[in-house]
């Protein structure tokens, strides 16, 4: 974890350069709904999903990147409808990745194996632009200890080869709409 986190507007200038990684946490969910076990993840009714604030988070998301002129060269979701849909609001072509499903819900062997991805996709450089991840809190918390609150909240990471990635800063969602 970075010791001094640069400020909003100084991560947005990093960003602009592209060569980052955002991990955004998935946007605002209906708290009255809650993830079925087994989940099944083709259908969202089965899930926790998106609240209109989320949706709207997501929307606003994807509208600063796009009026701040942050490249993205590409965008990986969770298979979980809550992720899927926060990344489609918001910057439209996304990929699933099966290895960010809700760390919380595998075994350990599970578990450490899709730590070992999230952090190669952490430390690994974008080709160009920026790299976003769009996942659950545990996952990132197995990841680099740290627990991304509150919903829609990105964290912003520099790769580089040691195995933890350096924490830039962090944007939480009712900021983007100052930037």
């Amino acid at each position: 974890v970075a010791e001094k986190l640069l400020p909003p507007q100084e991560i947005i200038n990093r960003l602009q350069q592209g060569g980052l990684v955002v991990y955004l946490r998935h946007a605002a969910t209906d708290r009255s709904q809650e993830d079925q076990h087994p989940v099944d993840l083709k259908q969202c009714a089965t899930q926790r999903n998106l609240s209109t604030a989320g949706k709207k988070q997501s929307k606003n998301i994807g509208a600063a990147f796009k009026r701040l002129a942050i490249p993205v060269s590409e965008v990986f979701a969770s298979p979980f409808c809550r992720c899927k849909d926060t990344a489609q609001l918001a910057f439209g072509d996304y990929r699933i990745d099966h290895n960010l499903y809700f760390a919380v819900a595998l075994e350990k062997q599970q578990r450490d194996q899709q730590t070992k991805v999230l952090k190669d996709l952490l430390s690994d450089t974008p080709d160009s632009g920026n790299r976003v991840i769009v996942s659950h809190t545990g996952n990132l918390r197995e990841a680099t200890g740290l627990w991304p609150k509150p919903e829609g909240v990105a964290y912003i990471f520099e790769p580089n080869e040691i195995p933890t990635p350096h924490l830039v800063g962090i944007i939480k969602p009712d900021e983007w709409n100052n930037l």
